[in-house]
């Protein structure tokens, strides 16, 4: 790399450079600046000669028009108030006046009105009918200002001529000291052509201003601005001195002269703008600039020139002494050997490489040694030796190549090929590998042009079903392939010309054996610039994984166990008919089926025969579904049956969805054959008929799945069409169900006690009554929610809390002598009863809470002794061992039977108050009550009555034995507080 011309002489080429460029930079600016100086100062300069003729022109005028009406008031001076209008009706005076007007320049009329404002003459030939609107005030105005001042108002519209005129007004007085106003009309645009006298400057703005800043008149006119008050005024700087500030009509910075007229309230202002007035400086500024910039630039250049000059003449000296070590080092950066003999064979220079080929020759090596001597060494440490190539004894293999010079020498160039030669040796084995692997591969592999024709053929070896001749080179597709595959490959073949490649595209191809699919692969080969262009294609043997793929979106799409479209093939189909509805302005709709104990079934018979059920079942959906619809599984039992294409009237169409699921109702109740078993089953079918519909798919699903929840509730074999007050019942169920969660979650539930009462009036237990505190609905009674408690298995935790709740309370009533008599009776479930650790809750309750377990009473209903009676008893003498009491609650209303009654181990019986409530009105339901407490005497329970109300069923029981009783007579169930309140009112008394 040539070393850079020394910083030294660099450094004083740039510091000159420097010098000459800040010179010419200011004398640029010294120019510049002195033009604007100037400039400015002509321009305030025209502003003040200005302002001073435009102010002589104004006075003039105005002293012209107060000296009209000055002398009008002399002529008037004998008139009397009396008289003057009279005076100025005559001809004569009327004529005197039209003439003197006329004279003016200034004026157009002038009128005579009365302190009042009423026009009593004028020199206008309508006389005292002229119409004259004078601003607001300036009558006023005028009147209290001395009778030699004369005043001006401020711009209005002329009524007559609708221009912009100002009223000139001169008090007069009369011969009896009576006021008379003259005023004088004066057209606005008057005015402005006497400003606008010499104003042969650019951009020059002029204004006529009152005192604090109101423009009466200005140049150009501006009718937007007139009678308007300009910020700020100028009335303490109206000394004819320019200044700077901004413009009165364009608001820009400007030089501002302003000056008063005679009338000391009128003020003249010139403006101008200083774009203008530096209008030319920018002109001459721009030139001075452009000649800098242009002697910067000479400056620069000489400056670049001077340098690569100085540059040229550095490289130059360093090439000279780089030449000699380039070539030597180019001579010993060969990879080959170098001799150069002059033309005598002699040597005159060699490399390194030369030495390390041939080391025993290098204490010959020197110029102007004969090359032969070097010859006849080298020819003893040879194994073999040829024209060109050599082969040493180390088995290196040298190639020499000898070039005569033009001076007649000769350069000697040695390689060594020994590399050369084993990477062609690896070539050949690679080429055999290559074979070896195209022979292995299943795929088949053509050499083809953009015409199609095949240059080069491989393919596996085995028989080849795509090709319809023996021998494919030198024919075209259409000649070795079928037409459909043929196209195929030929467009494979032009989108592969444009981007180099293709993929993805199939063929079939239909032979005795079934059809086998191919897929192209072509890949555009990289050829020599203006050679026709050559593809390698690839076609692949796709048919298994085709099969494969198909089985999977068979997998995809369709159930397994039935062949049924699944509920991802629904929903697509769905959306496809709603779609289609659309167009056609047609129905659909959905029926939702599920199979009545099918889970009966799967438990009896096993889940084989179950799925031969459900197979069976999808072939009769299938068997009485019209062309057109759909039948899918959506797993377990439940079938979907998509009905498309029905009528465009609502009404028609739920019609024929009713037709339709009747039919399948029918084809269901007809006997199924499964292995040796004859079944009968039936089906519950929710129905939807849906058009255009704006819904989800998922929510169509869901309503015929409540429709059909419906119709299975109803006894099942049955169908329901879906409502909208069935899903509002069905989300205040799910609410029901969130909100009970979340109740026993947050502790919302509450236990009520109701007193139970001995025949002698003593309180002896009390029932608990569990309320829910809804934190909306307040205290809810447990009709509100137990039936749903009891369906989602909630009823368990429930009722386990009520239990807990019990036994705390009985604890705590231990402690206390009044109170730890008493018996708590608590309402057990018959789900909660039936799960199989209900006796270890129970144990591991008593054993937390430490209640006495003979205080504590578990009532359960008759429901329990219809199946299971041997469970229920063990689990009952388990708890009675314990010293659990147990009472059977609602005697007498269920199914149960009374032989059970001897086997079970209960402790008391509740008459219900289905009973109760009929004493004193049927005999024959007291003579029921009075078998109940017989039975019970005899078998040595207790007796609770439920209900009692009245003192007359009160007194009944009592007579016919019944031990205990329990009602509204007595006690509401109330809380707890509430409830020990009542203990110590009964226990006081």
């Amino acid at each position: 790399m040539t070393k850079p011309v020394p910083s030294r002489i660099t450094g004083f080429v740039y510091g000159v450079s420097a010098l000459f460029l800040a010179a010419v930079l200011a004398i640029a600016g010294l120019m510049a600046w002195q033009m604007y100086q100037k400039e400015i100062a002509d321009s305030e300069a025209q502003a003040v000669r200005f302002i001073g003729t435009s102010e002589a022109a104004l006075n003039r005028s105005l002293l012209g028009a107060n000296t009209l009406l000055a002398g009008l008031g002399q002529f008037l001076r004998k008139s009397g108030e009396g008289s003057i209008a009279s005076d100025l009706a005559q001809a004569e005076t009327a004529q005197l006046i039209e003439t003197s007007v006329r004279q003016s320049l200034l004026a157009r009329y002038v009128a005579f009105l009365t302190p009042e404002g009423r026009v009593i003459g004028s020199s206008d030939r309508r006389g005292a009918k002229l119409a004259v609107q004078l601003p607001d005030g300036f009558l006023k105005e005028a009147l209290a200002h001395p009778g030699s001042v004369m005043s001006i108002s401020t711009p209005s519209i002329s009524p007559v001529t609708s221009q912009q005129v100002l009223y000139l007004a001169r008090v007069l007085t009369l011969a009896d000291g009576g006021k008379l106003v003259a005023v004088a009309e004066v057209q606005v645009s008057m005015l402005t052509t006497i400003l606008a006298q010499g104003a042969n400057i650019r951009g020059l703005e002029v204004t006529l201003e009152r005192e604090g800043g109101l423009m009466l008149a200005s140049m150009p006119p501006r009718d937007d601005l007139a009678g308007r008050t300009i910020s700020p005024a100028l009335t303490d700087q109206a000394d004819g001195r320019p200044r700077r500030m901004l413009s009165r009509l364009s608001g820009a910075p400007a030089i501002v002269v302003a000056r008063p007229t005679l009338h000391r309230s009128l003020l003249i202002v010139a403006s101008i703008p200083l774009e203008s007035a530096l209008a030319d400086w920018r002109r001459d500024s721009n030139v001075v600039a452009a000649a800098a910039l242009a002697f910067m630039l000479m400056i620069l250049a000489v400056t670049y020139f001077a340098l690569a000059q100085l540059r040229r003449q550095w490289r130059a000296r360093a090439e000279l002494l780089r030449s000699k070590a380039t070539l030597d080092q180019a001579l010993e950066s060969m990879v080959d050997g170098f001799v150069l003999l002059d033309p005598n064979d002699r040597v005159v220079t060699w490399n390194r490489r030369f030495v390390d080929f041939f080391p025993w020759a290098e204490p010959l090596l020197a110029p102007q040694v004969p090359f032969q001597r070097i010859t006849e060494l080298n020819a003893r440490h040879l194994m073999t030796q040829n024209e060109q190539e050599i082969t040493l004894l180390n088995g290196q293999v040298i190639v020499a190549v000898n070039s005569p010079t033009p001076d007649g020498g000769l350069v000697c160039v040695y390689r060594d090929v020994t590399e050369k030669k084993r990477h062609v040796a690896d070539i050949l084995e690679g080429k055999a590998q290559l074979q070896a692997t195209l022979d292995a591969l299943p795929d088949v592999l053509m050499d083809a042009g953009i015409d199609g024709r095949c240059y080069s053929f491989h393919s596996p070896r085995r028989p080849r079903p795509a090709f319809k001749v023996r021998e494919p080179v030198g024919k075209l597709m259409s000649d070795l392939l079928p037409a459909n595959a043929a196209a195929e490959v030929m467009v494979a073949l032009r989108d592969a010309f444009e981007t180099g490649f293709s993929t993805g595209r199939q063929f079939e191809i239909r032979t005795a054996r079934g059809v086998t699919w191919f897929e192209i692969s072509v890949s555009r080969k990289v050829i020599g610039e203006g050679a026709a262009a050559r593809f390698i294609v690839i076609l692949r043997d796709i048919t298994e994984s085709k099969l494969a793929a198909r089985e999977i979106e068979h997998l995809a799409f369709y159930d397994i166990l039935t062949g049924l479209p699944n509920r991802r093939l629904l929903l697509h189909r769905l959306q496809a008919t709603i779609d289609a509805n659309v167009r056609r302005s047609r129905h659909g709709a959905l029926l939702f089926l599920d199979l009545d104990d099918f889970k009966t079934l799967n438990d009896a018979l096993g889940n084989a025969t179950g799925d031969e059920l459900l197979k069976q079942v999808a072939l009769r959906l299938q068997d009485s579904l019209k062309e057109g619809g759909t039948v899918a599984r959506l797993g377990g039992d439940e079938f979907v049956v998509l009905l498309d294409n029905l009528s465009d009237d609502a009404g028609v169409a739920a019609m024929q969805a009713n037709t339709a699921g009747e039919a399948i109702l029918t084809v269901l109740n007809e006997s199924f054959q499964l292995a040796d078993h004859q079944y009968h089953s039936t089906g519950s079918i929710g129905a939807v008929v849906f058009s255009a519909t704006q819904q989800s798919l998922e929510d169509l699903l869901k309503q015929a799945d409540i429709a059909m929840y419906y119709a299975k509730s109803a006894g099942g074999n049955a169908l329901r069409f879906f409502e909208a007050s069935m899903q509002t019942a069905i989300t205040a169920r799910a609410t029901l169900e969130s909100e009970l969660h979340a109740a026993l979650a947050g502790e919302q539930f509450v236990l009520h006690y109701q007193s139970q009462v001995a025949s002698n009036g003593h309180v002896v237990g009390a029932e608990v009554l569990i309320r829910w505190q809804h934190p909306v609905r307040g205290v809810v009674q447990p009709g509100g929610f137990i039936e749903l408690a009891e369906e989602t298995g909630l009823i368990v935790p429930i009722g386990m809390w009520v239990l807990e709740t019990a036994c705390i309370q009985l604890e705590r009533w231990s402690h206390d002598a009044r109170r730890r008599h008493l018996r708590l009776a608590v309402n057990v479930s018959a789900r909660q009863f039936r799960t199989d650790d209900f006796v270890e809750r129970v144990r591991d309750v008593l054993r937390r809470t430490g209640a006495d377990p003979t205080r504590l009473e578990l009532e359960l209903t008759e429901s329990l002794l219809q199946d299971k009676v041997s469970e229920t008893i063990c689990k009952m003498q388990s708890l009675a061992a314990l010293g659990v009491r147990f009472s059977m609650d609602d005697f007498g209303t269920g199914f149960s039977s009374l032989s059970y009654m001897t086997q079970l181990p209960l402790n008391q019986i509740k008459v219900d108050k289905f009973f109760v409530q009929s004493i004193g009105i049927d005999p024959k339901v007291e003579l029921i009550i009075q078998a109940i407490i017989g039975m019970a005497r005899n078998l040595d329970l207790e007796i609770v009555a439920e209900g009692v109300e009245t003192q007359q069923q009160f007194e009944f029981l009592q007579a016919h034995g019944a031990m205990l009783c329990q009602g509204y007579l007595f006690s509401r169930p109330v809380p707890l507080d509430q409830f020990d309140a009542q203990l110590d009112v009964e226990m006081a008394s």
